[in-house]
C-alpha cells in the first residue's frame, strides 16, 4: 500500500471480522454479517472483483434491494483480499506504547504469548469499547471519540441439516435452482438458510444462520450460547411458513449441527459525530471502523481507507 509495508495484527483464528466465517466439514456459515451493499466507487470495485471470482453473488432484499452474499460464504472473498498483507492471527494485542513527549519515536506493540513488534503508524480497528481501553492515557480526545460510539448485542444460531439429495425436491418443491431463503419474524432480525451438495455421497446440506433482534440478544447475552440457539431454532422452525419455495414439514427432524455464537458489539447504535477526531497526527496514531462511519460493512472499510490515508498524508 503506498509502498508500504504493513502488517495486519488479528487476535481471531481466522481473518474477516464482521465477514468472519465458521466452518464444519458438512455445513459453512457466515456467523458475521450475512450481507451487505455498495455504493463507494473503490470499494464497488472491490466487490466487483469477487463477483469476477465467483466469491460472492447478488440477492434480491424485500427492503434493502441489491444486496451481496457469500458464494455460499464469504471466506474464500476475504483470504483473496488479505493476500497481499502480512497478516499475524491469533495475535491478541495487549498494550500499546509511546512516550507521550516522544512522538516521532515508534509505537512499542505488546502481544500475549509474543515478542514485542514496533510500528512507525498504527491504526486500531476494534470495537470502540476496546479501543478505549487499550488507547494510552495521554491520547485524552481519541479516548473521547471512542466513548462516543454505542453498540447493540446479537445472539446468532447455526443449524445444519443433512438430507439426501433425492429429498431436496421435497423441501424446495418450486425453486429448483436452490436459491437462499429469507426470513424473519418477531425474534428473528434475519436468517438465511443456503444449500450444497455432495454428489458422491448422494447428500444435500441446508446451513441455517440465524440472527436475533436486538431485544432478544440483549435479554438473554450472559444466557449460554447454545441455550440461546436450540430457543432460535425452534422459533425458525415454528414460524417460517410452509410455501411453494420451502416446505418446512419435509425437513427432517434431526438436526446434524447446532452451534450459538454471541456477538456482545454486533450493530453500531450511535455513531461517533464528525467534530470528533479519529486520528493523532503528531503521534501516528488513527483509528477506524463501523462506529465512525455508519453501521455497515462498507462505512468500516471507509472508514479504513480514512484512516490510512490521514496517516500517509
Amino acid at each position: 500500500m503506498h509502498g508500504k509495508e504493513v502488517l495486519i495484527l488479528d487476535k481471531a483464528r481466522n481473518s474477516g471480522g464482521r465477514l468472519s466465517t465458521r466452518r464444519h466439514p458438512l455445513f459453512s456459515f457466515d456467523h458475521g454479517a450475512q450481507f451487505f451493499t455498495a455504493k463507494d466507487t473503490e470499494f464497488l470495485q472491490i466487490v466487483q472483483s469477487g463477483l469476477n471470482n465467483s466469491e460472492i453473488t447478488t440477492l434480491t432484499h424485500p427492503q434493502k434491494g441489491k444486496i451481496y452474499i457469500g458464494n455460499p460464504v464469504f471466506h474464500p472473498f476475504v483470504s483473496r483480499l488479505k493476500e497481499q498483507f502480512h497478516v499475524e492471527q491469533n495475535a491478541l494485542v495487549t498494550q500499546i506504547n509511546k512516550s507521550p513527549d516522544k512522538p516521532n519515536e515508534e509505537w512499542q506493540i505488546s502481544i500475549e504469548g509474543r515478542q514485542t513488534i514496533h510500528a512507525k503508524n498504527l491504526i486500531l480497528t476494534m470495537p470502540a469499547q476496546q479501543t478505549e481501553a487499550l488507547l494510552p492515557n495521554y491520547l485524552h480526545a481519541l479516548k473521547k471519540t471512542a466513548l462516543q460510539a454505542e453498540f447493540l448485542p446479537c445472539i446468532a444460531a447455526m443449524a445444519g441439516i443433512e438430507i439426501s439429495a433425492s429429498d431436496v425436491t421435497l423441501v424446495n418443491p418450486e425453486n429448483p435452482e436452490l436459491l437462499p431463503l429469507l426470513h424473519e419474524s418477531e425474534v428473528i432480525s434475519w436468517s438465511i438458510a443456503k444449500w450444497s451438495h455432495n454428489s458422491a455421497q448422494d447428500a444435500a446440506y441446508l446451513s441455517v444462520m440465524i440472527h436475533a433482534n436486538p431485544q432478544y440478544s440483549e435479554r438473554y447475552l450472559e444466557q449460554d450460547a447454545d441455550i440461546s440457539a436450540d430457543k432460535l431454532w425452534s422459533e425458525w422452525l415454528s414460524s417460517i411458513p410452509n410455501s411453494h419455495n420451502f416446505n418446512i414439514s419435509a425437513l427432517p427432524t434431526h438436526i446434524s449441527y447446532l452451534k450459538g455464537h454471541r456477538w456482545r458489539y454486533a450493530k453500531v447504535s450511535k455513531v461517533v459525530n464528525e467534530s470528533h477526531p479519529f486520528v493523532d497526527p503528531s503521534h501516528s496514531i488513527a483509528l477506524a471502523g463501523d462506529w465512525l462511519q455508519g453501521p455497515r460493512i462498507e462505512s468500516a472499510w471507509i472508514s479504513g481507507r480514512n484512516a490510512a490515508l490521514s496517516l500517509l498524508s
